[in-house]
């Protein structure tokens, strides 16, 4: 699978001096979807912007079934290859909402950016996962030893909290810096103990031969890697009913997503641009979310521990300098009942 078919949730470096430039009235071009391009989003048209991963991937399908037509909304949906681009037009204004991880969701808030949660999409259960070699059984066993991942990226936010769960820190182990698609080939080639990465590279190791093993997954810390809506406060206070359609719509695309399957994955795998067979591992370790499991969780267990550990772990970790109150990121009055 392509690489930009997957996701770094963290806005990055790069993306942080994109946002500085947004904030300041600098302007980004998208790497796909024109429409996103240019003024500020007004109209009656939705602008969202996303990216080719499949997280996101039923509005896709609410597109493709008529899902927002049906429910009088209009929604424009631009594509960016980049976490950068696509944070740094909805700092600009240029778009109305975005499909962003929840740690990027923090960043927007602590550097300004008016925005707010309104949804989650998908959080990863066996999608992400920390490899091991033989002789490595607990997160303890890895004090001392070479572990890969990506600095930034969904692995070391799974990462940071098993560490810290085990008592330990990054300071425990050796920290070998690689981007998501190389830890498994470092990990086959014994350059490394242990490796943090997500799919379809964790199939790749496993289905290898070579010993490797699964030390834990995203699903042991349920919520933790979650992709969500952010909303700009203006356009939620001035259009609260088109919000709601557009929610209600992803809603309908789940389920239709659900009772057909088959047709559902095509449709994502179309819209992100790759072959379903190429994204079938990856599909088993997603998860999405309905409005109604929203309404229980985003007022709830998401609202109440699992936002506020991710900032302790991203602040831990420094991708936020800032505590960011929990209950000022989230807005959750446009799930419905």
């Amino acid at each position: 699978m392509n690489r930009r078919l997957l996701r770094s949730l963290s806005v990055t470096a790069a993306a942080t001096a994109a946002l500085a430039l947004a904030l300041t009235g600098c302007s980004s071009n998208a790497s796909q979807g024109g429409s996103a391009q240019g003024g500020e989003a007004t109209g009656d048209t939705i602008r969202m912007g996303t990216q080719p991963w499949l997280g996101y991937g039923q509005w896709y399908v609410a597109e493709d079934q008529g899902f927002f037509a049906d429910n009088g909304v209009k929604v424009e949906l631009s594509s960016f290859n980049a976490d950068a681009d696509v944070n740094a037009a909805l700092a600009a204004n240029r778009l109305d909402m975005a499909n962003v991880g929840a740690q990027a969701a923090l960043q927007f808030i602590e550097q300004g950016v008016d925005v707010s949660i309104v949804l989650m999409l998908d959080s990863a259960t066996e999608a992400d996962a920390v490899l091991t070699s033989s002789g490595i059984q607990t997160v303890e066993d890895l004090k001392g030893k070479k572990v890969a991942f990506e600095r930034g990226a969904t692995s070391e936010i799974l990462l940071a909290e098993a560490l810290e769960g085990a008592g330990m820190s990054f300071d425990d182990v050796s920290v070998v810096e690689s981007s998501a698609d190389k830890v498994t080939p470092m990990l086959l080639a014994g350059r490394v103990d242990a490796g943090v990465t997500y799919e379809p590279y964790v199939s790749e190791a496993l289905a290898s031969g070579k010993g490797v093993e699964t030390l834990l997954t995203a699903g042991d810390y349920p919520g933790l890697i979650t992709d969500v809506l952010v909303v700009r406060n203006d356009v939620l206070d001035e259009r609260p009913d088109e919000v709601r359609e557009v929610l209600a719509s992803w809603d309908e695309a789940v389920a239709f997503t659900e009772a057909n399957p088959d047709e559902g994955r095509a449709i994502i795998a179309k819209g992100v641009g790759s072959d379903v067979a190429d994204l079938e591992s990856a599909f088993e370790g997603v998860h999405y979310y309905t409005l109604a499991e929203n309404r229980e969780l985003l007022t709830g267990q998401y609202l109440t521990e699992t936002l506020p550990t991710l900032v302790k772990v991203a602040k831990r970790i420094g991708l936020i300098e800032t505590d960011v109150d929990a209950k000022s990121a989230i807005r959750s009055e446009f799930l419905g009942e």
